[in-house]
């Protein structure tokens, strides 16, 4: 088993993401061997993708959206669409870059841009739109966000190593003004390494860095339920949860209590650095005191009404020690 420890890791958030695309590897492989003589597609092109996988490659979000969606294809017996799916993925290619931030309307994504959009809106009781950020809206997050990793790199270097090795992918979009529920951020299990970020929120630096801690902490999950879920409840059945006006599943519920605690020791380690100015130490003792209220609310409904697997009781339990620590 994986170690589950609290504190942020670099070297197990590295074994993280190369697990979950050892894991990809595998399967693809294994898909390889059941559809030979089924249909025809190109065997050189899969085994280069499997063996790049295992050495390291760092392959976008894509990626695993297209399996994700070639899957149900291939179970389902949709053989012309199995087909298209998996030509398109084995036209993928590495990443040129470790990391790449980009906007929803920028060209090397485009042909992705509707399958990260179905992907991302796959919750039946929220749903949510993205669109492209306006221009200087996106120009100005960037800077934001460099700012922002770089006071993580000088203040929490090893929250800083997490994020840069779960995160591949960062996507900058816009949401509906008109809409009651709006997107502030997320990320996706099917879309292993991609976080999308609402440019038009988070508007210093802190804030960022609070929602860097945040969405790495969301990865790091998906990464520790790569082989067994935290939670064995059903995601039909939903619980009203003090972190949310919706009711939620409870996978959904573990998650914001987790990630509170992730964000509340973010915070600690921002306003122990010496590095924030007092406007910025006001609102990291304000965001803290917030993550401390959302992790025990959130920790009550987990503990009463949670079907926890033994990975998930490790994890959560971890977390509920630090913030025995500092309660």
């Amino acid at each position: 088993m994986i170690d589950v420890s609290f504190l942020p890791n670099g070297n197990r958030a590295r074994a993280l993401d190369r697990r979950m695309r050892c894991s990809l590897a595998d399967s693809l492989d294994y898909i390889g061997t059941e559809i030979s003589g089924v249909f025809s597609f190109d065997q050189k092109a899969l085994t280069h993708l499997v063996n790049s996988l295992c050495q390291g490659a760092r392959y976008p979000p894509s990626t695993f959206g297209l399996y994700a969606e070639l899957v149900p294809a291939l179970t389902d017996g949709h053989t012309t669409t199995a087909e298209q799916l998996l030509a398109e993925l084995l036209a993928e290619r590495p990443q040129t870059a470790t990391s790449q931030l980009l906007s929803l309307d920028d060209p090397l994504i485009a042909l992705q841009v509707p399958r990260y959009l179905r992907l991302m809106d796959s919750d039946p009781v929220t749903r949510f739109t993205m669109k492209p950020p306006p221009a200087p809206a996106a120009d100005a997050f960037k800077r934001r966000f460099h700012r922002a990793r770089d006071l993580l790199r000088a203040a929490i270097p090893e929250l800083a190593a997490e994020f840069d090795a779960l995160v591949s992918q960062v996507i900058l979009v816009a949401g509906d003004h008109t809409a009651e529920y709006q997107f502030d951020g997320g990320s996706c299990y099917m879309l292993w390494g991609g976080l999308f970020l609402n440019a038009e929120s988070h508007p210093n630096d802190v804030a960022l860095a609070e929602v860097l801690a945040h969405e790495s902490a969301h990865l790091l999950l998906f990464g520790y339920a790569c082989n067994e879920a935290l939670v064995n409840n059903d995601d039909a059945t939903l619980y009203t949860s003090p972190l949310r006006d919706d009711p939620r599943p409870m996978d959904g519920i573990y998650h914001a209590t987790y990630v509170s605690a992730r964000m509340h020791w973010a915070m600690s380690q921002l306003l122990d650095s010496g590095l924030l100015d007092e406007p910025a130490r006001h609102f990291a003792e304000t965001a803290r005191q917030s993550d401390l209220e959302n992790f025990i609310a959130g920790h009550e409904i987990v503990a009463r009404h949670g079907d926890l697997t033994a990975t998930g009781s490790a994890v959560m339990a971890a977390a509920a020690a630090y913030i025995d620590t500092v309660g």
